[in-house]
C-alpha cells in the first residue's frame, strides 16, 4: 500500500463527489430541505469503535436512517474500529443502501452462528503470509479478532 499525501482529493474521490452532491441535493429536495446545488452540505456520518456493539450499531444507525428517508442525505461514511466492520460488510454488497434488510440479517446470521475453527483461522493467516510481503504479529491479532468478533 502507499499512502498519497496531497493536498486535494484524487480525480476518482472528485468524480465521487460531484455525483454523490447530486444525489444528496435530490434526497434533500424531497424531504423539502432547499439548498441550492452550489451549496448542498457536506453531511457525513462518523461510526464509532467498540468492537460488535459499534458494527451493530452503525448498522441500525444506517436502518433507521434509511426508513426516516435520511439515508441518501449523507456524503461521507467513516468509521474507526468496530464500525468498519460493518462498512466492510456493507462493501461486499453491491449498491447496499438499497439492501440494508438483506446486509442486516446477513450479518445477525453471522453473528449467531458457530464461532470461525481453528483450522479455517490458521488458513486464512497462511494464505495471507503467502499473498503479501509484510506479515507481522498485527496481521496474526487481526484475523484472531475477526474471527473472535466478526465470525468471518
Amino acid at each position: 500500500s502507499e499512502v498519497r499525501i496531497k493536498h486535494s482529493l484524487n480525480k476518482k474521490e472528485e468524480e465521487f463527489v460531484v455525483k454523490r452532491r447530486e444525489a444528496v441535493f435530490q434526497s434533500l429536495q424531497k424531504l423539502k430541505i432547499h439548498c441550492s446545488q452550489d451549496e448542498v452540505p457536506h453531511i457525513a456520518l462518523l461510526g464509532s469503535g467498540g468492537g460488535q456493539r459499534a458494527m451493530v450499531a452503525l448498522l441500525e444507525t444506517l436502518v433507521q436512517l434509511d426508513k426516516a428517508g435520511l439515508l441518501d442525505c449523507i456524503l461521507y461514511l467513516s468509521g474507526v474500529s468496530g464500525s468498519t466492520w460493518c462498512m466492510a460488510s456493507l462493501d461486499q454488497e453491491p449498491d447496499w443502501s438499497t439492501k440494508l434488510e438483506i446486509v442486516k440479517d446477513k450479518i445477525i446470521k453471522r453473528l449467531s452462528g458457530p464461532r470461525v475453527s481453528l483450522t479455517d483461522a490458521l488458513a486464512k493467516l497462511k494464505k495471507y503470509y503467502y499473498e503479501n510481503d509484510i506479515f507481522s504479529l498485527t496481521d496474526v491479532w487481526a484475523v484472531t479478532a475477526i474471527i473472535e468478533y466478526v465470525k468471518e
